[in-house]
């Protein structure tokens, strides 16, 4: 167990004689030494898998990653690895436990892939016991997850505080029963321990320092904070709610019995993010959240202020203007009480404390912006009691600690204490329920099964075998001779989108199969419902020399989506050199390729093949994963069939492949991206960012938390990126303030990211390692159409 009187450091020089004050400074260690004794959960009858140390553990750990079932530990030895991409876990109930956080060591100094050392998209997961260092972007996100569990974790960015280093160390969003404690968190450039959009919180026990906010909770309801020591941040605890996010609404947060000491970081935050308004020496911060409890904490050399308290509305006079009509920015029912702050406003730092500097002399321990809403404030000018701020009995180097307030701008200080001399009924701890068991989940096929299956014998599509992932791509018999670009067998259609993801520059040739006497059933909106056996097989290549196709190219991988009775699966195939057999590449795989560019230039690429989590990844659908392209919008074009041009819905229909679709000329259709005569701009650039982003950015995609929805038809506003401020993007901001800076592209963090390469910065996460500089500049010229201004 962690305990924190080792890290004391030397005391702040306190301006006050101690005598008299002997049992405030006791109270303060009785808050740090306060540590509880929390047990590590343990699991019985989960399965151990012990991974052995060794320069290759990083791809040993990926394959247990996927081998493993529901009810799996995953032993990590004692040592520094090497981790060069993003570990995906999409398993419920596996646990990774090392043997220390300064014994086991992941070491992503030289990620290449990925925004963030792991990511979590899996129930009941556990972490425990080892480090994450210099992680690209976030050290752990946990994006959906009921059953968080980290214990004994250490995320830490080894350069020290800096603007390019990872946002969030841990971060769950959108969670529910999250538990975070006895670990540590330094370096990160946003919040060490960032909880959003979430319930049910315990966040205990904890060293957070030389991070932009120690620990954060946005937009999130039910969480208790306590017995953490933040030390060395810009802010130390803050709680958040901010517009233009999915879930809003945050209240019920219990902050108390925390040392926060020398919070006096310059803030490193990228420009634009919220975070960044925080100035350096806070020790505590509510900002637009309702229903918060911050009491027995004891604060000490914090140079701006103990506690502050203040609306959103604030950043409005910083050039940011509220554009979410749901969004309620003012501060209501908060509770501050007995709680300690010495020596704090001595060096008043950023925006906020040079105006806190000016109206107030010495600034106060706990300060106020003065905003409420004026619709409800009742007899005498003031807000009903349920709805008031309170605060009383807390104890500063004067004695009582002292207040002020703002009043609204322009300022209007005023110290007087009645209209806050009140009490809330105290916050009930948050009940965090016991974990779930696994579920138990058996093989459907012994190993001996699998074997007979993938080697039947016969002609046509050995259809037996799509219940199982064969080892080889010909053992499914897809295509006469193994050839995928032979004509099917047994009637595959093949297909192409009017305006699809862009790959590296790869070549991409598509065909659906689907079993015998069915049909696909046609929406106007959605991917088409496929019946269960069908197949989507997608081939890509790199062709030899761009400016002449017929000079031929190389066969780099096959990628399977079956529709199984469990769901959609996909599974990776690589290519011999020679197109003998394409292998089962469950880890994924990377493969050096060279190709002559259509301005003769000599280019390359080590293409990413990815790993089969990563494929349900971006395959994100209402029932699990779903395929991406198969819907009326893109598939709405001509395709050469033998010789024959024929539009593709029309093909389908005629075929018996596909009921329910109108005439084309009713059906809806999305322009190709890179035609000029096809479509405006705006439709054309629309068109793009539907085949590469929406399949994430959209309300129930993986990025559906971050607010930036980015499907084709939504209305254009915040929610599609038109100034809207980032959130949860750290350095990935480019330090811009907008996602869609109408009229200024270079401005706009969308291009800056599609403009990047970098893990933690590029545009789509995946897939990508090279910058599709044609994609960029079509969304670039539109942006720059745009009227210049932001509503």
């Amino acid at each position: 167990m962690t305990r924190f009187v080792d890290s004391v450091r030397a005391p702040h020089p306190f301006r006050l004689r101690l005598a008299p004050r002997l049992a405030l400074l006791l109270f303060g260690l009785t808050v740090l030494l306060s540590v509880q004794a929390c047990s590590r959960r343990e699991f019985p009858g989960y399965a151990v898998v012990t991974l052995a140390p060794g320069a290759d553990l990083e791809y040993r750990l990926r394959g247990a990653l996927i081998a493993a079932k529901p009810g799996t530990v995953i032993e990590l030895p004692a040592g520094r690895f090497d981790v060069r991409e993003e570990l995906s876990i999409n398993v419920s109930h596996v646990v990774i436990r090392g043997k220390g956080m300064n014994e086991t060591i992941l070491s992503f100094a030289n990620q290449e892939t990925g925004p963030q050392g792991m990511g979590v998209v899996a129930n009941g997961f556990v972490a425990q016991d080892f480090a994450i260092e210099d992680a690209a972007g976030d050290g752990i996100k946990f994006s959906g997850v009921t059953g968080v569990t980290v214990q004994g974790v250490r995320v830490e960015w080894t350069n020290g505080p800096a603007t390019n280093n990872g946002a969030y160390g841990l971060y769950p969003v959108g969670c529910f029963n999250v538990l975070i404690e006895n670990s540590v968190v330094i370096g990160a450039s946003d919040a060490g321990i960032y909880v959003g959009q979430s319930e049910q919180i315990v966040v205990r026990n904890n060293r957070v320092e030389y991070n932009v906010a120690g620990i954060e909770i946005e937009n999130s309801k039910y969480a208790d904070v306590y017995l953490n020591r933040a030390t060395h941040n810009t802010g130390g605890i803050l709680v958040f709610d901010l517009p233009n996010l999915p879930k809003q609404g945050g209240r019920q947060t219990r902050v108390f019995m925390n040392y926060l000491d020398l919070n006096d970081t310059p803030n490193f935050a990228a420009a634009g993010n919220t975070v960044a308004l925080v100035p350096a020496g806070t020790g505590v911060l509510v900002f637009s959240n309702d229903d918060v409890e911050v009491f027995r904490n004891f604060m000490t050399g914090n140079g701006t202020m103990g506690v502050g308290v203040g609306s959103y509305l604030l950043t409005e006079l910083f050039g940011n203007k509220i554009k979410d009509p749901n969004y309620d920015a003012y501060p209501e029912k908060i509770h501050v009480h007995n709680n300690v702050i010495l020596n704090g406003g001595l060096s008043p730092a950023g925006v906020i404390g040079s105006v806190l500097n000016a109206v107030f002399d010495p600034t106060p321990d706990i300060a106020l912006d003065g905003y409420v809403d004026a619709k409800k404030l009742g007899p005498g000018g003031v807000l009903p009691p349920e709805l008031r701020i309170c605060i009383h009995d807390n104890q500063g180097t004067a004695g009582a600690a002292t207040f002020g307030s703002l009043g609204g701008f322009p300022p209007n200080p005023y110290d007087d204490l009645s209209p806050h001399a009140c009490t809330h009924p105290p916050l009930a701890a948050v009940n965090m329920p016991e974990p779930t068991p696994p579920p138990v989940v058996e093989d459907p096929y012994t190993p001996a099964e699998i074997a007979a299956l993938c080697n039947a014998q016969g002609a046509g599509i050995n259809r037996a075998a799509l219940v199982v992932d064969c080892p080889n791509l010909s053992d499914y018999r897809l295509f006469p001779g193994n050839d995928p670009f032979a004509t099917p067998n047994e009637g595959g259609i093949p297909y192409d989108l009017t305006t699809p993801l862009f790959s590296d520059y790869a070549q991409k040739d598509r065909v659906v199969f689907l079993p015998p006497g069915t049909s696909a059933t046609y929406s106007d909106t959605d991917v088409f419902s496929f019946p269960v056996g069908t197949v989507i097989a997608k081939t890509f290549t790199f062709a030899n020399d761009l400016r002449n196709l017929a000079l031929g190219e190389r066969w780099i991988e096959t990628r399977l989506l079956i529709h199984r009775t469990e769901g959609w699966v996909g599974i990776p195939y690589v290519w011999a050199d020679d197109r003998s057999e394409a292998v089962l590449a469950l880890g994924g795989s990377a493969v050096d390729v060279t190709w002559i560019d259509t301005d003769g230039s000599a280019r390359g690429t080590n293409y990413r093949v990815p790993n089969v989590v990563q494929c349900g990844g971006c395959h994100v659908g209402p029932l699990g994963a779903d395929p991406i392209g198969p819907k009326a919008r893109l598939l709405n074009k001509s395709h050469d069939y033998a010789g024959t041009s024929e539009n593709q819905l029309a093909h389908w229909t005629a075929a018996g492949v596909l009921v329910g679709a109108p005439a084309p000329a009713a059906a809806p259709r999305l322009p190709v991206w890179n035609d000029p005569g096809d479509g405006t701009l705006e439709e054309r650039a629309r068109a793009y960012l539907e085949s590469n982003c929406a399949h994430c950015h959209n309300p129930a995609g993986r990025a559906k938390f971050s607010g930036l929805w980015l499907e084709h038809d939504r209305p254009m506003g915040p929610n599609t990126g038109i100034c809207k401020a980032p959130v949860a993007t750290g350095a990935a901001s480019g330090g811009f303030l907008y996602a869609i800076k109408p009229g200024h592209p270079e401005q706009s963090i969308l291009v800056y990211r599609m403009s990047s390469a970098l893990p933690a910065i590029k545009m789509p996460e995946l897939s990508k390692s090279l910058v599709h500089d044609e994609g960029v500049d079509l969304v670039t010229a539109w942006i720059q159409t745009m009227p210049e201004g932001c509503p």
